[in-house]
């Protein structure tokens, strides 16, 4: 085998190597989002961003976490009925319109 052709078959396999290097890399970080985002629908959100939730606040500031907060809503008794606490607090959100229908 000429130099010439063993440089080429060398730089064919680093070639090879990056691609696989540049996949893994890109594999990696759709596997890390992913993963943050269904870890993110099993966090139980703090008061104020249940009330930011009810506000609307958090769906105009963040789509993402308003995201999160519905679905986690939507399998979370608990944290329903903790909103459904807030909202009924002298002063809180609702606490005027007791009837209010859920939203969740």
């Amino acid at each position: 085998m000429s130099g010439g052709a063993a440089n080429r078959g060398r730089a064919n396999i680093v070639k090879v190597g990056m691609d696989v290097l540049i996949i893994a890399a890109v594999a990696g970080y759709i596997i890390f989002r992913i993963g943050r985002e269904v870890m993110g629908s099993f966090r139980h959100p703090d008061d104020e961003e249940l009330l930011d939730y009810w506000n609307e606040v958090t769906k105009q500031e963040d789509r993402s976490a308003y995201r999160q907060i519905s679905e986690h809503l939507a399998t979370c008794n608990e944290c329903r009925d903790r909103l459904d606490e807030l909202r009924k607090r002298p002063g809180g959100p609702g606490a005027h319109s007791p009837m209010i229908t859920r939203r969740y």
